[in-house]
């Protein structure tokens, strides 16, 4: 399927060659019949010098073009502003930030969520550089162009009944803007970038950019942390070849929101039921687990992952029926294998050391270097909702996680 829509965007890009080429094979079709040779050999040779002329101009402008990664960019100078919104949330390899109030809002009442009908179209600058973008990501990269949903607006904050505008949109327009953000445009010989991928995210003023004025597609991310019945916590390596979090170790499920999670009659639409539903998706399609076997799931928080263009990140907490062998005796199936490698289950820090500040040290410390920036999320999130008496998986959760503790000190011991 991604060659496929690469090629297709191919013909797009190359459509004076395409034309081209069609003078030559009509030129080549009509020599032997009834018009003239001349005719002919002066259709052959106009498609083959225009078809000439444009693919040697679009190889040279490739060859112009540098995507400069900001790897070690941590985004230190927004520290201030990042941390009026929420806690700072650092992985590894990428940084972000917990939407606190937002957060609050959605465990304590249900936000009102609607489709809009138009789908996100890439902007003119981010367009021009789309092709040449996505031609040299996807050579190294596992994914496909699926239909995705993306977040128009901010979730509220306060009382406001105001509604969270989702809009439909396709994986590659989130490559090509999203995924785009942490990286520079050059042209060779320039002194200056063509674009600077920090003025996709950042106003004028420096300010994070709201979704409703942001240009970027902002796919809603969803994840889920889920606890089997004998309390411990599932993780998935990520293939290397993974754009999610390549090589990483990321939550239980995780992916991008789909149209398939948003209800078909559209009724009664909210926010919270919508990533619910997309978070246990994915977690049925990397765990091999079904449908049945999961309990209860309840949302936890959100979050901008600045480092991929402050796009949003949602999270869950999942209760299974099942038992922490029972999930690993389940092979990753073949169509995930592309994406995931192995399904871990591990167990967490004692609840009493669990700190939405210091997320990553709630796991093994073997493990805490290659955790996603999702994955920590989840973690801040978890560990800020369990403190909220009123979120109803606290104390199920509670009682899951001392049979982990009991567990520890059995091996321990022996």
């Amino acid at each position: 399927m991604t060659t496929m829509s690469i090629w297709r965007r191919s013909l797009w890009r190359y459509r004076v060659t395409t034309a081209g080429i069609a003078l030559t094979s009509f030129g080549a079709a009509t020599a032997i019949h009834n018009p003239p040779v001349a005719v002919s050999v002066l259709a052959a040779t106009a498609g083959c010098f225009v078809s000439v002329l444009e693919i040697r101009a679009n190889r040279r402008r490739a060859r112009l073009v540098r995507f400069q990664s900001r790897d070690g960019d941590d985004y230190s100078d927004l520290s201030s502003q990042l941390s009026s919104l929420g806690t700072i949330v650092k992985s590894a390899h990428d940084v972000g930030v917990v939407m606190a109030k937002e957060c609050a809002r959605l465990r304590d009442q249900p936000v009102r969520a609607e489709l809009e009908t138009s789908p996100y179209r890439l902007p003119r600058e981010l367009r021009i550089w789309s092709f040449d973008f996505l031609a040299r990501r996807a050579r190294v990269a596992a994914m496909y162009n699926g239909d995705i949903i993306g977040l128009a607006s901010d979730v509220p904050s306060g009382d406001e009944d105001a509604a969270v505008k989702l809009r439909p949109g396709r994986y590659f327009d989130f490559f090509c803007s999203n995924l785009l953000a942490p990286f520079d445009v050059w042209g060779t010989g320039r002194k200056l970038p063509l674009l600077r991928g920090r003025e996709l995210i950042l106003d004028q003023g420096g300010k994070l950019l709201t979704f409703r004025r942001s240009r970027l597609a902002n796919t809603i991310g969803v994840s889920s942390l889920a606890f089997t019945a004998d309390g411990q916590l599932i993780l998935v390596a990520q293939a290397k070849d993974n754009v999610g979090s390549p090589g990483l170790i990321a939550p239980s499920g995780s992916g991008a929101l789909e149209p398939r999670d948003v209800p078909q009659d559209g009724t009664g639409l909210t926010l919270g039921d919508i990533v619910r539903r997309g978070a246990e998706r994915e977690l049925r399609e990397e765990c091999h687990i079904s449908e049945q076997d999961i309990e209860v799931s309840a949302i936890v928080g959100h979050g901008r992952w600045v480092s991929r263009g402050a796009m949003p990140e949602f999270c869950v907490v999942t209760l299974l029926q099942l038992t922490s062998d029972e999930v690993l005796d389940r092979a990753v199936r073949l169509v995930e294998r592309p994406y995931v490698t192995e399904v871990l289950a591990v167990d967490l820090a004692p609840i009493t050391r669990w700190n939405p500040k210091k997320p990553l040290a709630m796991l093994p410390q073997e493990i805490r270097g290659s955790a996603s920036w999702p994955l920590a999320l989840g973690l801040a999130c978890m560990a800020q909702s369990i403190l909220d008496q009123s979120w109803p998986l606290g104390q199920e959760l509670t009682q899951r996680l001392p049979a982990q503790r009991e567990r520890r000190a059995l091996r321990e011991g022996a």
